[in-house]
């Protein structure tokens, strides 16, 4: 079961060179409970807000998404598009996006946009899209994206230690990682991905937040440039994933676990090279 957060369409905007718009989603609206008892089949306006609002499960954004038009899946690219990385649903609508892989590469209008998606970076999309072709059979995918992949990537908790089991990852530019942070020690860790030569800076200004409620409801993530992606805290003895797109450009990029007084031992390098 996964704990933390997602933001898969902040992601998107890595290869362009661009940070992302925020880091932390926002809290669930005060009246979610009217949002959950709503019909998406007979209230739009409560439709659109299941596609947007955080704290909305991902099987009522999937009744919201079939009820709002023929095609699901260019609702979805519409949603994800005004997220833009910025709205607490960015995560579930790429994961609706994927589940509907066969059914994209069944529709010519639907996957010719989704082709221009995965083939533009700085679209919120980019990532979701490159998510949901990989997922279709070889044979039905355009042929410029035929080789299209996710490789994934475990990376565990030394118990006791402050360290991930490793250290350091090779990716190649454009790669999309599938990262998997399994968490077998005793305390809350999470993981970020920062700017080569960024790490000290970032991990400074975590320490600064301190161990307090307003650093937790933040997930001790910092709102710097210099972070690129974000998976949030994630239990002892739970897991989290999330997807990242590797910078265009070579260089050594750094993850490390940001709860304050991790960040000097808990780290490691992703080297990126051709």
């Amino acid at each position: 079961m996964m704990t933390g957060f997602i933001l898969i369409g902040a992601i998107a905007t890595v290869l362009a060179g661009n940070p992302p718009a925020r880091l932390v989603p926002p809290a669930p609206p005060e009246d979610l409970p009217a949002v959950l008892a709503a019909d998406p089949t007979k209230d739009a306006d409560m439709a659109k807000r299941m596609l947007m609002d955080n704290g909305v499960p991902a099987e009522l954004r999937m009744r919201a998404v079939k009820s709002l038009g023929a095609s699901p899946i260019l609702v979805l690219l519409d949603a994800i598009a005004k997220c833009g990385g910025t709205c607490g649903a960015t995560r579930d609508l790429a994961d609706v996006l994927v589940s509907l892989a066969a059914e994209a590469a069944k529709d010519p209008a639907v996957l010719e946009r989704l082709t221009k998606c995965a083939q533009t970076p700085e679209d919120p999309a980019y990532t979701a899209a490159l998510r949901t072709i990989a997922a279709m059979p070889i044979e039905q995918r355009p042929e410029a994206l035929k080789g299209v992949t996710a490789r994934q990537v475990s990376i565990g908790t030394i118990p006791g230690a402050m360290q991930y089991d490793i250290k350091e990852i090779k990716a190649k530019p454009g790669e999309i990682l599938e990262i998997t942070l399994k968490n077998t020690d005793t305390m809350q860790h999470n993981l970020l991905i920062t700017m080569p030569g960024k790490m000290s800076e970032v991990g400074v200004a975590a320490d600064k937040m301190g161990d307090t409620p307003e650093g937790k409801a933040c997930q001790f993530v910092p709102d710097m440039p210099s972070v690129l992606a974000v998976m949030g805290l994630i239990d002892p003895g739970k897991s989290g994933i999330f997807f990242y797109v590797v910078p265009q450009k070579p260089g050594t990029y750094q993850y490390v676990c940001t709860v304050p007084g991790h960040w000097r031992m808990m780290n490691g390098k992703i080297k990126v090279a051709p």
